[in-house]
C-alpha cells in the first residue's frame, strides 16, 4: 500500500482494472499520436471490449482524450492529475503487485456490494 492516501485512493477509484492502468500507462509512453482501439487492441495483445472498456474509464476520468478522428491520446485535465499519474506509474514500476493489489481491492469491494445485494435477510 503506498505511504499517500490520496495516491491510494487515486489508483481505486480511477483503475477498474490492471489492463486500464496499462492503457494509460501505454498511452502516456507513446504521445506521438492519438491510438484508435484497433491499434490499441494489436499493441497490447487485449480484447477489443478490454479496450474500449478502459478507454470509457480513462476518459471519464479526465486521464485521456478522444480525438475526432477516434483516436485517443494521454491528456490529463489537470496538473494535479498528472502528477498522480506520474507517481502511480513510479510506484507500479517499484511496486507492482501493490499496485495491482490496490486496483483489485477496489473491484472486489464492488463485488461483494453486489453479491450482498442478493442475500435473503430474515425478517
Amino acid at each position: 500500500m503506498p505511504a499517500d492516501p490520496e495516491l491510494a485512493a487515486f489508483i481505486r477509484s480511477h483503475f477498474r482494472s490492471v489492463w486500464a492502468l496499462e492503457l494509460l500507462l501505454f498511452l502516456k509512453d507513446n504521445l506521438s499520436t492519438a491510438w484508435k482501439n484497433e491499434a490499441l487492441v494489436q499493441a497490447l495483445r487485449a480484447s477489443e471490449a478490454i479496450v474500449t472498456k478502459g478507454l470509457d474509464i480513462l476518459v471519464a476520468g479526465g486521464l485521456i482524450v478522444s480525438e475526432d478522428d477516434g483516436g485517443a491520446r494521454y491528456a490529463p485535465a489537470s496538473d494535479d492529475l498528472r502528477r498522480l499519474v506520474d507517481e502511480t506509474q513510479a510506484l507500479y514500476a517499484r511496486k507492482p503487485d501493490a499496485v495491482r493489489r490496490l486496483i483489485v481491492s477496489s473491484t472486489g469491494a464492488d463485488l461483494s456490494a453486489f453479491a450482498d445485494s442478493f442475500r435473503l435477510r430474515r425478517d
